[in-house]
Order: C-alpha cells, then structure tokens, then sequence
C-alpha cells in the first residue's frame, strides 16, 4: 500500500511555515496542528525545509543557555534545509527504509515534485498496525468459518 493512503486518512491538515515566520508562531502552528513538524514553504509550492520539534529543542537550548530567548529567532534560522522528500505513490516499506537510512522521523509527500504532507514515522506504523490488525480479524474469521463448516 502506498503513503498516499495517509494523506487520504489523515485529520490534520498539510501544516506550513514562511522561512522569515517567527520561530515562536511556527511553535504555534505545531502545537495547533499537533504536529511535531512542519514543512518551510515559500511562494506556496517551494519547499525550503522542514521544521521539527528537535529543531526547536536545539533553538530553545541553544538560546537560553546564553541567557537569551527565541522571540526574534526565525525559521530559516533553525530549520533543516536538507529535507527528505518521498513520493506520495511510495510503499509504506519504501518510506520506513528512507527513513531509517537518514535517520529522520519525518517525511514530506510529494506528488509531481509538489509538497503534500508531512508524515512521521508513527503515522506511517500505525497504519502498518491498523491494517495487521484487520488481516488478522479476516483471517480469524475465516478459520471460524471453515470449522464451523468442517463441523457441520
């Protein structure tokens, strides 16, 4: 099954932020959409990164252990640049493996080279884990089914 499914499935809408927004409103974005990450759009379809509650944990750390705030901080001050993008017609193993080779928990979809979504590695096994779920409740029915069958 593809990642496209997510997008299909997904409460949350496609959350994003300016490289020159404040660091803080980001914050807000991510703390509305209860995403842990966001993508870094400008001019609406270019992608310039992607912003994750690890990048904010450095921003805060880094900002209060010299005693000051990230009040005047912006985005493109603290964003990954090098963003991981997969396609929205990827498998969900194809995306897990991407994953895992670059140690990231977030993806941006794309389609055509467009963003859009942004999924983490939860999301992504929690599909995983809804559809085993549902094999294992077609598969016990079945067996059910047949003794049932077999007894009668």
């Amino acid at each position: 099954m593809s990642v496209k499914h997510l997008i299909d499935t997904k409460e949350a809408n496609f959350t994003t932020c300016s490289p020159t927004d404040f660091l803080d409103e980001a914050i807000s974005l991510m703390v509305e959409s209860h995403r842990n990450a966001i993508a870094v759009i400008e001019n609406e379809t270019n992608l310039k990164g992607i912003l994750t509650d690890h990048d904010v944990i450095r921003a805060v750390h880094s900002r209060q252990s010299k005693g000051g705030s990230i009040s005047q901080d912006h985005v493109k001050d603290w964003m990954s640049a090098d963003v991981i993008t997969c396609d929205v017609e990827a498998k969900y193993t194809d995306a897990l493996k991407l994953m895992g080779k670059h140690s990231i928990r977030h993806l941006i979809l794309t389609d055509k080279g467009l963003p859009m979504a942004t999924v983490s590695i939860r999301d992504i096994l929690s599909k995983i884990h809804q559809n085993d779920e549902l094999e294992v409740s077609v598969l016990r029915d079945i067996a059910i089914a047949s003794r049932a069958a077999f007894a009668g």
